[in-house]
């Protein structure tokens, strides 16, 4: 007879994160909404390139991080002749959003998770890039977030998403 493991067995992967269950479903959140914002951006980019035929906008960004679609679409939005002051300072704002949340979520999601606690807040550190002073080690970028930020951070992607999502739709 087969006997399911107990329920009480942790795997290997899920033993120490250093984080709760509900910090890691914000976390989860901020992944899952990061990825939708990513995927708007390109599509936003691909109709500022060419509306018609938008094989030619996803062959220019195949290889792009949110960086360099945000910087394109910067570009192709100022320098567009067919789009209202309006449309631009909208789109403009959107990319500016967009970026400042994704830079959020790479303090998190590029991070691991430290041992060290602040409180009830994990603390994430990942490696800057880049040397550091007289070519020493890189340096370290550390931060910590609660439950409510790392909530916030998702909910702020999910709205940037739905924002560049109605934009999309609607012109």
């Amino acid at each position: 007879m087969d006997t399911e493991p107990e329920v009480s067995e942790i795997q290997g992967h899920r033993t120490y994160t250093g984080m709760t269950s509900e910090g890691e479903a914000a976390v989860g959140r901020i992944a899952i909404w990061a990825a939708r914002v990513e995927q708007n951006l390109v599509r936003l980019c691909v109709r500022l390139i060419n509306s018609d035929d938008h094989r030619i906008g996803y062959a220019v960004t195949a290889n792009m991080g949110a960086s360099a679609v945000i910087e394109l679409a910067k570009k192709l939005v100022t320098g567009s002749t067919s789009t209202s002051d309006e449309d631009r300072a909208d789109i403009l704002a959107m990319l500016m959003d967009a970026r400042a949340v994704l830079v959020q979520r790479n303090q998190i999601l590029h991070a691991s998770v430290s041992e060290i606690r602040f409180g009830d807040k994990p603390s994430f550190i990942r490696r800057k890039k880049g040397p550091g002073d007289d070519g020493q080690d890189p340096f370290w970028d550390w931060t910590s977030r609660g439950l409510d930020e790392l909530d916030q951070i998702g909910a702020q992607l999910f709205n940037v998403s739905e924002d560049l999502e109605a934009r999309l739709e609607f012109g």
